[in-house]
């Protein structure tokens, strides 16, 4: 398997590196030996983890960020990975998943939203430089997140609708 073929396999299924949503913390600490612990909490509650870059470099993967909630199952997961593999990557989901949505980034693309069952996945190219996310969200962390930009988006003239 060549490195960028291995890198879509694992991007477009985080699980067979044990990377699943609903996955516990400790799997995921049983599999990578170097979760950095990062300062806050997830949306909905649980802690927030970086995977070391040496795990994933050979997967073809910049990092990985894991946001767990309150019970410790993983929630949402954002790969990074370079750029130039954004429009193969895209290609590459569309024939995977069921494409939601798209609109356009302020870096050029587009960011395009995937359904895989309840699981969301976003592909966003916004980042400067020379790198991309992908995200995984469960429904639960979707709703957080949209509750949580909405509290502090909202103002006495304009009502969340989420």
């Amino acid at each position: 398997m060549t490195p960028l073929s291995l890198s879509f396999s694992v991007l477009s299924n985080p699980a067979v590196i044990g990377l699943d949503i609903g996955a516990t913390l400790s799997d995921i600490r049983n599999t990578f030996k170097s979760l950095d612990s990062m300062i806050g909490h997830s949306y909905t509650g649980g802690p927030l983890f970086r995977v070391a870059a040496y795990e994933l470099r050979e997967l073809g993967i910049l990092g990985a960020e894991l946001a767990f909630n309150h019970n410790d199952c993983l929630d949402a997961l954002y790969f990074q990975f370079e750029k130039v593999q954004y429009p193969s990557l895209l290609e590459y989901l569309r024939s995977t998943f069921t494409l939601i949505s798209q609109r356009d980034s302020l870096q050029g693309n587009f960011i395009a939203i995937f359904s895989n069952g309840p699981i969301e996945i976003t592909l966003d190219p916004q980042r400067p430089g020379s790198s991309c996310f992908l995200s995984y969200t469960s429904p639960a962390f979707k709703r957080a997140r949209e509750a949580y930009t909405c509290a502090i988006n909202n103002s006495d003239l304009l009502p969340c609708t989420s």
